[in-house]
């Protein structure tokens, strides 16, 4: 009994100091205005990848607002190009559309698929178990497959395959960029941006010029034919513009960069968690405890927006809208108060 006397003691003061460690919360010394929801959906949100959200009555939006198209039921969107959509179930079928929503193409794999992307009549797919494949929709014939190394857990941001003119590059679960010719469908190069068998998939991945940005959770690297340069950091985002490179971190920071990824400025909001970014003649962060912060593209100033809500779900932004549970706003309506 004396050990109990001093043991209940001790676990009161463990869970009082875990109390300590909860995530501290952005406070912002200023508010600029606040901002009211514009309109509403006709169905909330239910799944969001980098080029597009699916609503939960099969809707889509993607960089071009919401859509008429509807995708099957249990099925999620996951990318588009000139009038051709994409959409996957959890059972490892994927569908692909056209404008008035018909089903051109059908193939169920033997896993999950985690993104694709369609050029024309060329799929190029990621499944699950880190497998690449390229696909001939038109004769229904596989031209590359590679079966990576398995991965036993990858972060939601998924990049999906890149066509840059005569290549289609595939960035892996492992962290790994493959090159591949499409004249020849036989492998380039690859390129290890961060190569681990946890989370280390490439979140992000976009060309500029004759340059390639890409990222993993933990390292961006920037190519181009001459040389690579490489930042490790906690990564939540990327952008790219024309000779520089904003980095957003996990610990509330923005980091701007040259092209080959030296750095230039940070600016840092304490605590804060970025949850979605827009870029356009300013920079828009959404920030998880219900902000919008918006800085000017070179991190000089900065102004804080309030918004309806905190995000606890689902988030996605176009050029000039966001869009959140089954509302959006226009970025170019901010409220002073």
């Amino acid at each position: 009994m004396k050990y109990i006397k001093y043991l209940i003691p001790l676990i009161i003061l463990l869970l009082l100091s875990g109390c300590g460690t909860k995530r501290q919360n952005f406070e912002p010394k200023s508010i600029s205005g606040e901002i009211d929801y514009d309109g509403a959906l006709p169905a909330k949100i239910v799944d969001v990848v980098r080029s597009g959200a699916t609503l939960e009555n099969g809707q889509i939006i993607t960089k071009d607002g919401l859509l008429d198209i509807k995708i099957p039921e249990n099925y999620t969107f996951i990318g588009d190009s000139k009038g051709r959509y994409l959409a996957t179930s959890k059972c490892g079928n994927l569908v692909v559309l056209d404008k008035n929503s018909h089903v051109i193409y059908e193939k169920k794999f033997d896993s999950v698929v985690a993104t694709a992307t369609i050029k024309e009549d060329l799929l190029a797919v990621i499944l699950g178990n880190n497998t690449q494949l390229l696909i001939d929709i038109t004769s229904k014939k596989e031209l590359y497959k590679n079966n990576g190394d398995k991965v036993y857990a990858h972060d939601s941001k998924i990049a999906a395959p890149y066509f840059l003119t005569s290549l289609i590059i595939f960035p892996t679960l492992d962290g790994k960029l493959l090159i591949i010719d499409l004249k020849t469908n036989k492998l380039l190069r690859d390129v290890v941006v961060k190569s681990e068998k946890f989370f280390s998939n490439i979140i992000y991945l976009d060309v500029l010029g004759d340059r390639l940005v890409a990222a993993t959770k933990q390292r961006v690297v920037s190519i181009n034919p001459k040389s690579m340069a490489f930042l490790d950091e906690e990564v939540k985002d990327v952008i790219i513009l024309k000779n520089r490179v904003l980095v957003f971190t996990k610990d509330g920071r923005i980091i701007l960069t040259d092209a080959d990824l030296k750095v230039l400025k940070t600016k840092k909001f304490k605590f804060a968690s970025f949850v979605g970014t827009i870029h356009g003649e300013f920079i828009y962060i959404v920030e998880r405890g219900g902000f919008l912060i918006a800085t000017d593209l070179n991190l000089i100033s900065s102004n804080i927006y309030e918004l309806p809500d905190e995000i606890e779900s689902y988030v996605y932004t176009t050029n000039d809208k966001f869009y959140y549970k089954n509302s959006y706003f226009k970025l170019s309506a901010p409220r002073k108060k």
